[in-house]
Order: C-alpha cells, then structure tokens, then sequence
C-alpha cells in the first residue's frame, strides 16, 4: 500500500519555514536595536526649524511632599516648525520667570547647539525642553515665563508670557 503522504515534501516544506522564521527573527532583532545618536546638523537653510517658541501647559511648580526639600519650577518649552509641529532647535534658548510684580525672579540659558546639551534637555515624550528652577520660594502663588530662542544665524523668536500657577 502506497503512504498517505510524501514525508520528503513536508520535511523540506517544514524546514523552509524554519528557515523563514529564523531570518525574520534576525531581522527584526537588528531593528530593535537603538539608533547611533549623532545629534543635531547645524546648517543654516533647516527647512524645519523652529518658527514660533511657546510656555507649554505642562509647566509646572512642583512641590517638595517633605518640607526639607525645595520647591522647583519646571518649564517646558515647545518649538514649533512652519506647518505648526513640534521640532528641535539648535541655537540659544533664554527662559525667564517673572514674579507678579514684574520682577525677574530667575533666567536660565540653555546652548541648544551643544549636541549633549540639545539631547539631555529634550524630552521625547512631550516633545519639549525642559528647564528647571531650584530654591523657588514655597509662598510664590504664580509666575509668568517667557523663552527666547535665537536660532544659529537667525532672528530671536520670543514667547508670549505664560503664567503658572503653585497649585499647593
């Protein structure tokens, strides 16, 4: 009696898909791998660079839970390109925090054209830089900030004020 089935077909069937799912494991391994960081392209015809510089709502104070911590600040700082998304910049970013009296309380400058500085200060998640002010005073209710960004070779691009409020 002749068998139900050719075995040297399936063999050769089953191990093609082996072989199949071997390589596809290759591949997809290669892409999880992270990419080689090279940081920002300094050129001065960017078709994407930043056209408007704004407080994002994310800007918070944020309060020690002990009293033997200090209170900070944390101002996220959105760019956004020409068509209005979000975008990184390389040039020199000034945040400023003004108190209800309309005194400057604090400035940080930020060299966005340092790659490690440009890398560190971005978070990928929101999209924004983030600045940080310590030694806030805990009694300050809200602040005003503006940011300044003066790209490689540009003009400055300068934010409206934002105010943050200490929601205690």
């Amino acid at each position: 009696m002749p068998p139900l089935f050719d075995t040297t077909k399936l063999f050769t069937t089953a191990t093609a898909s082996i072989a199949v799912a071997l390589f596809s494991m290759g591949i997809s391994g290669t892409g999880c791998s992270s990419p080689k960081r090279v940081g920002p392209k300094q050129t001065a015809n960017w078709a994407y660079s930043p056209n408007t510089v704004e407080i994002h709502p994310l800007s918070r104070f944020r309060n020690p839970i002990d009293s033997s911590k200090e209170t900070m600040i944390v101002v996220h700082v959105e760019f956004k390109d020409g068509d209005g998304f979000a975008c990184r910049g390389v040039g020199v970013l000034v945040v400023s925090l003004i108190g209800k009296n309309g005194y400057e309380l604090g400035t940080e400058t930020v060299l966005l054209q340092d790659e490690n500085v440009n890398f560190n200060r971005f978070d990928s998640v929101t999209r924004t830089y983030q600045i940080r002010f310590n030694n806030v005073q805990q009694e300050l209710d809200r602040v005003s900030a503006k940011a300044i960004f003066t790209a490689i070779g540009d003009k400055p691009i300068v934010s409206q004020l934002h105010i943050i409020n200490n929601n205690r």
